[in-house]
């Protein structure tokens, strides 16, 4: 079923059409969907809307392949789509690339997003039964730049990112700097590609429309190990052509359940904007009552500080010179972040529940199970997050048996705390000392 209703904007002070689509089961099943969110909205369903006269077809695409999935198009404004697909004002590459020393346009991609994620996506989660924490985002051309803009802007948000084409000429060099410091931590899955004829065979737009996609993609490859690129031979800048990739926007719907909805996190936190100057050391720890990797970040200066506003007390964990030692033991389903401030004094302790810990190519990680316990130094105990593991059950995120396991590892280490037998605690201050002498 395709439906369209307008939407203004506060923060765009416009209006455009949003175009929605749920599947057919969607009017008999009570149950909750992904959602894919795609710009150029007139051009995502079906020709007679599209600008141009060639949309995707996409209504015909998923009548056809039953999908379980809800397709959020978003009408492009069509005197300012450039303006608002841009962040930033358009570069001098862009001038030379399309032999125009006049072109000026670009600068309301941040307040684009904000209408994106601030506004529509609440909408959309109030009107429809949405999984809330399973959003995806896809874009075509420019369309391709705002969504990795925005997953750079609101980590964590979309999880599934799927560029075709992508136009990056026109913020190329800022997009590169937001994605050297962006967190991309959250993303489960990221596909994009390029035509190598997008401009006509052999043009030197053609050539240089390939280069900067495959340098974007080169940055999101170290952030994201998994993202995959496709440079498409013959490819050119049209929609009888994205019609031959529409698979690509679904993909991220055929990953194992479980393998899928779990969040990686690492130890070396790269990407993470709030820290302006860092040291990080890490090493490998046996000594009887630990073994397992042991990372130390230590934040020389930050952006802002960080306080987590607790039942009884308020605890600053993030400022100027504070620490973070992270344990990640073997074979164990937590991982164990102790905070220093910058005189060294612990001031909580705070349990991962977690799937598993491992080391990929030198890097710790741990796999999120939601569920939190902090320690703090008067002796409180306060269990974390409970509510997003219970979400993260009923829309399908986790299965019956993680959903378990989370529990059964929290009241474990919780009657440990209690009995004051969680041993690992009592080497934080000498695992600290022994990762700065090394």
């Amino acid at each position: 079923m395709l439906e369209a209703f307008p939407v203004y904007s506060e923060k765009l002070k416009n209006e455009r059409l949003i175009r929605v689509y749920t599947p057919p089961a969607y009017q008999y099943e009570k149950k909750s969907y992904p959602v894919l969110y795609m710009h150029d909205g007139q051009n995502v369903f079906n020709d007679e809307d599209a600008i141009g006269g060639s949309s995707l077809q996409l209504e015909e695409y998923l009548n056809e392949n039953e999908l379980d999935i809800i397709v959020v198009a978003i009408d492009q404004n069509s005197l300012e789509r450039k303006d608002e697909y841009c962040p930033w004002p358009n570069n001098e590459y862009s001038r030379i690339l399309l032999s125009d020393e006049s072109l000026s346009f670009g600068g309301k991609g941040d307040l684009y997003s904000s209408f994106v994620v601030e506004e529509l996506k609440p909408l959309i989660d109030g009107k429809y039964r949405t999984q809330k924490n399973w959003s995806a985002m896809a874009g075509i051309s420019m369309g391709g730049q705002i969504s990795l803009y925005i997953a750079c802007k609101y980590p964590r948000v979309f999880k599934d990112l799927v560029l075709l084409s992508s136009a990056f000429y026109a913020n190329q060099e800022e997009m590169e700097n937001l994605l050297e410091s962006a967190d991309l931590t959250g993303i489960n899955t990221f596909y994009m590609d390029c035509g190598t004829d997008e401009a006509g065979a052999g043009t030197f737009i053609s050539k240089e429309f390939l280069a900067s996609n495959k340098t974007i993609y080169k940055i999101v490859k170290q952030k994201i190990p998994h993202a995959a690129f496709e440079a498409i031979e013959g490819s050119e800048h049209h929609y009888k052509f994205f019609q031959q990739r529409i698979p690509a926007l679904f993909s991220f719907m055929n990953r194992e359940e479980d393998t899928v909805q779990i969040k990686r996190k690492y130890g070396d936190r790269n990407g993470w904007r709030r820290l302006i100057k860092r040291e990080f050391r890490q090493m490998k720890i046996q000594d009887g009552s630990f073994t397992g990797d042991v990372t130390l970040l230590t934040m020389n200066k930050v952006s802002a500080p960080a306080i987590f506003d607790y039942p009884n007390s308020k605890v600053c964990v993030v400022d100027n010179g504070y620490s973070w030692l992270q344990h990640f033991p073997q074979n164990e389903r937590f991982s164990l972040t102790t905070v220093f401030d910058e005189k060294g004094n612990i001031v909580q302790w705070y349990i991962d529940i977690c799937l598993a810990n491992g080391n990929e190519n030198g890097r710790p990680w741990m796999d999120d199970l939601f569920l939190d316990i902090i320690l703090l130094p008067n002796g409180d105990i306060i269990q974390k997050d409970a509510e997003e593991l219970e979400a993260a059950l009923s829309e399908g995120v986790i299965s019956e048996e993680f959903y378990r396991i989370a529990w059964d590892e929290a009241k474990r280490i919780t009657l440990l705390l209690e009995q004051d037998r969680f041993e690992l605690i009592k080497k934080t201050k000498e695992h600290r000392l022994l990762i700065l002498e090394q």
